[in-house]
């Protein structure tokens, strides 16, 4: 009965939204060669496109729902499957379904989504798998090379350079680029802050965290990093609240939930 619920307040809002124009991807319309998100089935395509933008912003157990709805109404489609098997579990029955499903599905599409779904032949030994996996940089690069506006592949090329001051140069580029053709750009904001952070540059950082808040402000991701932020310094009890904050936008945010676990 609440699965019923949830889906038709979704639906409701997706059909309420599709007039607008979204500023995190380019119209299919738009000749080039990006990664082809969507399919035949409208329902299906919001639900992909509102499961990448939660992807992007680390809000995965968001994403996860709306990919698995997506394949639901339109089964056909292979960036979905790429992604739940970037977070199903490795070696898992259900990534290795998602795996055959992604290269099954890609086989009609162009090089651009080809290269996306080569990933998942790459180790998966990144911090979340394949798309950061050691060997993943390449693809990114290659990918970047073959469609340079790309917003999905421009966050994850740069996440993925290696030489800390030369990604963080890049995300500020994409960051602005972003912001100056009305684009969504908090995901971008979110790795500076934690690209500073890992630099030792803690006032970089938290600039970056409290411009995420503001551009992002009704996601809970964003009070989850800027808690880590706050965890990192030593003030549990700041970032405690950040942590509650992030739980009171979703109640279901789990490393939001973990850490209060262990602050309790």
């Amino acid at each position: 009965m609440m699965r019923n619920i949830f889906l038709l307040a979704l639906t409701i809002t997706l059909f309420a939204c599709q007039q607008q124009k979204d500023p995190f991807i380019h119209p299919a319309s738009l000749e080039g060669n990006y990664i082809e998100w969507l399919g035949d089935n409208r329902i299906a395509n919001e639900l992909a496109l509102t499961g990448m933008y939660h992807f992007m912003n680390a809000e995965q157990e968001k994403a996860f729902t709306y990919f698995e709805e997506a394949l639901r109404y339109d089964p056909s489609m292979f960036a979905p499957h790429v992604c739940l098997a970037e977070m199903s579990s490795d070696g898992s029955e259900k990534q290795k379904y998602h795996i055959e499903q992604a290269k099954k599905n890609v086989e009609d599409n162009n090089m651009t989504s080809k290269k996306f779904v080569s990933i998942l032949d790459i180790e998966p030994d990144g911090y979340w798998g394949y798309f950061d996996s050691s060997q993943a940089l390449g693809l990114w690069k290659e990918m970047h090379e073959l469609e340079p506006k790309g917003n999905f592949i421009k966050a994850f090329y740069a996440y993925n350079i290696k030489d800390l001051d030369e990604s963080i140069e890049t995300l500020e580029k994409f960051a602005n680029q972003a912001k100056e053709e009305g684009e969504r750009y908090g995901h971008l904001l979110n790795t500076l802050g934690y690209k500073y952070m890992a630099k030792g540059d803690m006032n970089s950082a938290m600039s970056y965290f409290s411009a995420y808040i503001k551009e992002y402000e009704d996601g809970y991701n964003p009070y989850d990093s800027m808690g880590e932020y706050w965890l990192n310094n030593g003030d549990t009890l700041t970032a405690k609240s950040y942590y509650q904050k992030a739980v009171e936008k979703f109640p279901f945010a789990s490393n939001a939930k973990s850490v209060l676990s262990k602050l309790e």
